[in-house]
């Protein structure tokens, strides 16, 4: 009897200490992130995208890309182009496919980041109205981690793989959050320009809330420690895991409250 007490309090202590190590170790991220995430951290003032022919894109970008496009396509979105955007944020780059629909003055891209060998993108479907508003839909599990403009509504649904499926829901958002209002459309020849001023007002819109400053130069922006701060928490566990499972459970209240075919997949979201 006193040896199994024993045990079980030698166990006790074991697992106490590995709470205590991980607890110190979490809590060490907490204070060091912060440090290294604004001495790192740098966003483009301006996005110029360069066209490139898509046969032209770099291997790891072309294979998120090249496989999207014909899909799009037949969705009725006509290829503006694939761009190259340059460095938009440190130690990477970016490119995008960007598609129009002009009967509907909708929009689609698929962008994607090239950074250390390794490439992530997601697809999106946007429409613009007139007053201001945005509907954005698209595929991107990653949150942001500043506080998002409260006159773009985004949706992201990272388990509709199907361009055609996303497509519909973005349409029933669209008649659920803006029914009645005129979409807004590009002048032909320069679609591209919005994706750009999207980009480009990311900067401003946040230096605005405090999370960043423009650098000495005027072409980067760069975190101010109140951004450095809650950026870093936000992305650390456990505030990580919190937000996707909150997220993600909005995002299936939105899949709910749709009519949209294809339930089998919607209720494995």
């Amino acid at each position: 009897m006193e040896r199994g007490r024993r045990g079980f309090r030698a166990k006790h202590e074991i697992l106490e200490t590995i709470w205590k190590d991980a607890a110190l170790a979490v809590g060490l991220l907490h204070l060091v992130g912060p440090l290294a995430v604004r001495s790192t951290f740098r966003f483009a003032t301006h996005c110029r995208p360069l066209p490139v022919e898509a046969k032209d894109l770099p291997g790891k970008a072309a294979e998120v890309i090249l496989p999207l496009i014909p899909r799009i396509e037949s969705l009725g979105f006509e290829r503006v182009g694939c761009y190259d955007c340059g460095e938009l944020m440190a130690h990477s780059r970016s490119y995008v496919a960007y598609f129009c629909d002009r009967k509907t003055n909708e929009f689609a891209n698929i962008s994607t980041v090239v950074a250390h060998g390794r490439a992530a993108g997601y697809l999106e479907f946007s429409s613009r109205f007139a007053n201001g508003l945005a509907i954005e839909t698209n595929t991107n599990d990653v949150l942001p981690l500043t506080p998002e403009n409260s006159e773009i509504r985004v949706f992201r649904f990272p388990q509709i793989e199907e361009p055609g499926l996303l497509y519909e829901v973005h349409r029933q958002l669209v008649e659920k959050y803006a029914a009645g209002l005129w979409v807004q459309g590009e002048p032909e020849g320069e679609e591209i320009g919005r994706y750009a001023r999207m980009v480009e007002n990311h900067g401003p819109r946040n230096a605005e809330l405090g999370y960043m400053k423009l650098a000495p130069g005027g072409e980067q922006y760069r975190l101010t420690w109140k951004g450095a701060i809650l950026i870093t928490w936000r992305g650390l566990w456990p505030a990580t895991q919190v937000r996707k499972i909150v997220y993600r459970r909005k995002m299936r209240a939105e899949l709910k409250s749709l009519e949209v075919r294809g339930v089998a997949v919607l209720q494995k979201a």
